[in-house]
């Protein structure tokens, strides 16, 4: 079997720092193929994707990826628990994959693994200790800081408080095979940011992004509207109340940015309301995460690539359904059926907020890049 590694990205957009993770990778594992498990149309942050998720593909291809897999909608719209969790799985029971890689603030795998074992061992207390915190006026991230210093007095809080520490530590806590790989994150002095060249890209083409945030808070409007509290409430990252929340600010509010202050409190922050709203957009509720089931969706690769896909084929290591080509294949793995179904109305979806044709974008449609 080819030497491997798996990443786990978004690439919205891609930029520098994803190149420097790769070439990173490859040095320290000497890696012949890597893997990259990334997001969909909308972003774990709970946003559509600034391009589609099969231009974003075609670029991760082009810039040193050999093979791209689809992270399902559930898993990637989602905290990130579920975000590392299902992407771990995939990569995991592809089979034939050697090593995960992750960029980190910290960059010490040894400090990261024993924070991960702390964490898991001592999740139940850490928790009882945030939940009555919260009820003192702590907003929640503050409160798990404070919780795990009260076990702990010795934490290094950055891990549980810098983004890529946090889903490092998530993806420690969920491999069960693959040896961990961090590489140190260099910081925007020597590369722009996901973030900058965002805000950039907005620069370029502002009515484009002004029309896509429109058309997106109009079809979450119509969503809350046609549902009832009821239905609200079941939806995964809403419960106690948000869904009601939901219900009665949405008259008020204009804009996505004004819904999600006016119903994000200190218990519920910005991101988990943003995570809320596409959930609601795409009826993600409870059994649909709670009962999705991982497959490998291709959506780009090279030569090594499809070298990689041919070799676990043959050796029958790969236990998830290999998924190409949807129309022949969707209906014929009955098992992941309805977690794929949401990944297809999730590209509708973002089709109709970015004014890209419903038809010559669809995944009934659109076939794997293949690079050279």
């Amino acid at each position: 079997m080819m030497k491997s590694v798996g990443i786990i990205g978004e690439y919205n957009p891609f930029h520098q720092g994803h190149a420097y993770l790769i070439s990173e990778t490859r040095r320290m594992t000497d890696a012949e193929v890597v893997v990259s498990v990334m997001s969909g149309d909308f972003t774990q942050r709970g946003e559509p994707a600034v391009r589609d998720k099969w231009e974003r593909a075609e670029s991760a291809v082009k810039n040193g990826i050999n093979l791209v897999i689809e992270l399902p909608t559930v898993f990637a719209c989602n905290s990130a628990e579920f975000f590392a969790g299902g992407a771990v799985r995939i990569l995991e029971e592809m089979g034939g994959i050697d090593c995960l890689a992750f960029g980190s603030e910290c960059g010490d795998i040894e400090q990261l693994t024993g924070a991960a074992a702390f964490l898991a061992e001592h999740d139940a207390e850490i928790q009882k200790a945030a939940a009555d915190l919260l009820k003192h006026g702590y907003s929640y991230p503050r409160a798990r800081e404070a919780a795990v210093l009260q076990l702990a007095p010795w934490f290094d809080v950055s891990l549980i408080r810098e983004p890529n520490n946090i889903l490092a530590l998530e993806y420690l806590g969920s491999l069960q095979t693959m040896r961990p790989v961090t590489v140190k994150r260099r910081g925007e002095q020597y590369h722009a940011s996901a973030t900058s060249l965002r805000e950039e890209l907005y620069r370029e083409d502002p009515h484009f992004f002004d029309q896509m945030e429109q058309r997106y808070f109009s079809h979450v409007s119509a969503r809350i509207l046609q549902s009832d509290r009821e239905e609200l409430e079941r939806i995964f990252a809403s419960g106690e109340g948000l869904g009601n929340k939901l219900k009665n600010e949405i008259r008020y509010a204009d804009s996505v940015t004004d819904l999600i202050e006016r119903v994000k409190s200190k218990a519920y922050t910005r991101t988990r309301i943003a995570r809320l709203l596409t959930q609601v957009l795409l009826g993600i509720d409870e059994a649909c995460v709670r009962n999705a089931r991982p497959y490998v969706r291709l959506l780009a690769m090279d030569a090594a690539g499809g070298r990689f896909i041919r070799e676990i084929k043959k050796a029958g290591c790969c236990r998830l359904p290999i998924i190409t080509n949807i129309n022949r294949e969707k209906d014929a793995c009955e098992e992941v059926r309805e977690t794929l179904a949401i990944d297809i109305l999730a590209s509708d979806m973002y089709n109709l907020i970015s004014g890209q044709s419903l038809y010559e974008y669809s995944d009934y449609v659109k076939s794997p890049y293949i690079g050279i």
